[in-house]
């Protein structure tokens, strides 16, 4: 399949044409440039006045549109996710569990694993992995956690999740304070899993080591995390202040405020800050009552929160949401590129195997097409127009 897209705003995470044209063969980005074309081709699409920037990369999101990844341990329910994220300029994504009993985190990494076999480009969203967040956390970070189900780390456990998913497993996210926590960490990065630290209540010197050990992402930064003290500044500056972790930030001024938003950016920089959702199935679903694993959520105007506790419980942000966000916080396109594509490829070591994640020759063609006011357009996988706004 051939397709040229002509005449606009083309936004990779090292460059910003205008003017530009996409030549797209076999699924793959073979040229780039700043027009003139200066060949004659048939399939091409005038685009001006749009922005094509590389497909957004959610590496943390529980569910959307009354889909959950825990709850919902189904391969088609998994597939009828990717639809759904499709429709917001994401075109990779990782399926991300919470807490929850032994067997039913096997089936999500059994079902994650089929669906990733099943995918096509038709289905929408690519699955990149899943991401097991906990069940190996500190209770008393827990956040929307459910701690009926927290547990002491188990390597034995590990191994059973690592085969059921198909080595499939990309992300881990641990407390590393807790008994049994750094072997884990040791071994699920000798296994090739990024390990990162979240719900924890870690001080400062307990992070250092435990980046020390090898954990290289920040889950949800701030979030289920030590609070920072100027005399006890706990894990998160640690993760910060370290040029080998990455930083999940989840951009929707309600789980961080805006200020803190831009502190964190300038501190880290777009090549370590990766843009999450955290999204969970009240994503795209009127304001109600949901559940996240086994708990009660409420959600009113968007916000999700504990029935019990009120306690903030994952999102209803989407990547097309928490990019426009960034640009507004005064970012250029180049470096919200970065957060929401290229760095959470590169936080999960997929940039270069799958070659997503950014606009270049020689890139598999995952591309958003946006308007002038960042809204999705359309959504093109490998070289295929996925969804396309009416």
């Amino acid at each position: 399949m051939k397709l040229t897209l002509r005449h606009l705003t083309i936004a990779s995470s090292s460059s910003l044409i205008e003017d530009g044209y996409l030549v797209v063969e076999g699924g793959i980005i073979r040229d780039v440039g700043r027009e003139p074309l200066g060949k004659a081709v048939s399939d091409e699409v005038n685009l001006s006045g749009y922005i094509a920037v590389p497909g957004f990369i959610d590496t943390h999101t529980h569910g959307i549109k009354g889909l959950d990844v825990t709850s919902n341990p189904e391969p088609h329910r998994i597939l009828e996710m990717s639809k759904h994220y499709v429709k917001h300029g994401v075109t990779s994504y990782v399926p991300t569990t919470v807490t929850a009993p032994h067997e039913v985190i096997v089936d999500a990494c059994r079902a994650v694993r089929e669906a990733l076999i099943q995918w096509t480009p038709s289905d929408g969203s690519r699955i990149l992995g899943i991401h097991l967040e906990g069940p190996y956390i500190n209770p008393k970070a827990a956040g929307a956690q459910n701690t009926a189900y927290i547990r002491k780390p188990s390597i034995k456990e590990l191994k059973e999740y690592v085969d059921a998913s198909g080595r499939t497993i990309v992300q881990i996210t641990i407390a590393p304070e807790i008994d049994g926590a750094l072997d884990l960490i040791r071994y699920a990065k000798n296994m090739g899993i990024i390990v990162s630290a979240g719900h924890t209540n870690s001080s400062y010197e307990e992070g250092v080591k435990a980046i020390e050990l090898g954990v290289s992402k920040a889950t949800h930064i701030f979030n289920g995390m030590t609070k920072f003290h100027h005399r006890e500044p706990g894990i998160a500056l640690a993760l910060l202040q370290s040029p080998r972790v990455f930083i999940e930030l989840i951009a929707d001024f309600i789980h961080i405020h805006s200020a803190v938003v831009k502190m964190t950016i300038d501190l880290a920089s777009s090549s370590r800050i990766s843009l999450i959702t955290d999204s969970i199935a009240a994503t795209d679903m009127p304001n109600g009552i949901y559940e996240l694993g086994g708990l009660k959520v409420v959600v009113e105007e968007g916000v999700c929160k504990l029935l019990n506790t009120g306690s903030l419980a994952g999102s209803t942000l989407t990547m097309d949401k928490a990019f426009k966000n960034i640009v507004n916080l005064g970012y250029g396109l180049i470096n919200a590129v970065a957060m929401a594509s290229s760095t959470p490829a590169r936080s999960i070591n997929v940039d270069g195997k799958l070659k997503v994640g950014d606009i270049r020759t020689g890139y598999t063609a995952d591309i958003t097409i946006l308007s002038k006011e960042l809204e999705v357009v359309k959504t093109i996988i490998e070289g295929n127009v996925i969804y396309e706004k009416e």
